[in-house]
């Protein structure tokens, strides 16, 4: 009994020796995805708002076209456009917005090739909410590069519809005078529908309305008041005998980069 139960020890021993002496199971490996890590992303703002803004406004009838130059505020660096805003005096009732972003003419191009494939066309009511006089369009879909030389930022007034064609401006007299004795004249835009001979006549005061900001002797706003008409750049200018300043058309530019 004695060696059968000495038998038994030494087996039990000899078992437990061999387990710790077993190699375990191989580690498991683990691939992890790769991670990208990324700078962070600053944004920066460029425009024509020079610190305040005047009482005069830009109004944006069919065929009028502003233009607004924006310098890179740093050419070594490669800059992404993130939004455009463009202060409005009030909300319009009246006419379209035609934007558009272009590059550098060459020669004496003023505007080179459009940045996007197809403009961006800003329509009332529902594009402008109440209680907003500005437009912020965002341009991030669009992955543009802020071009070396600078961009120009395209203002074009439209008509109300894609089918209405524009005839002229009417000045109608009204009956009502001054307290100098002079008329009071209110302007209209008359325009016309495909092939329909009725004019139609829109108040003046219900197309877009820009804002201003003085900008000293020089602006960098450009005005083509007519199709036919070249463009000309805003400057210091003589009004009822006085010296007025030049005025930029407000336009802000969002950068990321």
């Amino acid at each position: 009994m004695r060696h059968l139960s000495s038998f038994v020890l030494g087996l039990l021993l000899s078992l437990r020796s061999q387990a710790q002496q077993a190699p375990g199971p191989a580690p498991r490996v683990v691939a992890l995805p790769e991670v990208a890590v990324h700078g962070r992303v600053s944004t920066q703002i460029i425009g024509t708002f020079h610190g305040k803004y005047i009482s005069g406004v830009r109004p944006l009838t069919p065929g009028v076209r502003c233009v607004i130059w924006l310098a890179s505020p740093d050419t070594a660096r490669e800059y992404t456009l993130k939004a455009l805003t463009i202060p409005l005096h009030r909300r319009f009732t009246a006419g379209r917005l035609q934007i558009s972003l272009h590059a550098a003419g060459r020669g004496t191009e003023l505007l080179g090739p459009a940045l996007a494939a197809r403009p961006l066309l800003i329509s009332p009511p529902d594009s402008i909410p109440k209680r907003r006089t500005q437009l912020r369009l965002n341009l991030r879909p669009e992955q543009l590069q802020l071009p070396k030389a600078g961009v120009y930022v395209v203002i074009e007034g439209m008509t109300t519809l894609a089918d209405e064609v524009f005839l002229k401006h009417r000045f109608v007299q009204r009956r009502k005078t001054k307290k100098d004795g002079t008329t009071v004249a209110k302007p209209y835009i008359l325009t016309r529908r495909g092939t329909d001979t009725t004019t139609i006549w829109t108040p003046y005061d219900e197309f877009p309305k820009l804002r201003q900001s003085p900008a000293g002797y020089v602006a960098n706003t450009w005005m083509r008041w007519a199709p036919h008409f070249p463009y000309k750049r805003e400057g210091v200018h003589a009004f009822q005998g006085r010296s007025v300043q030049a005025f930029d058309t407000v336009v802000l530019l969002e950068l990321e980069n």
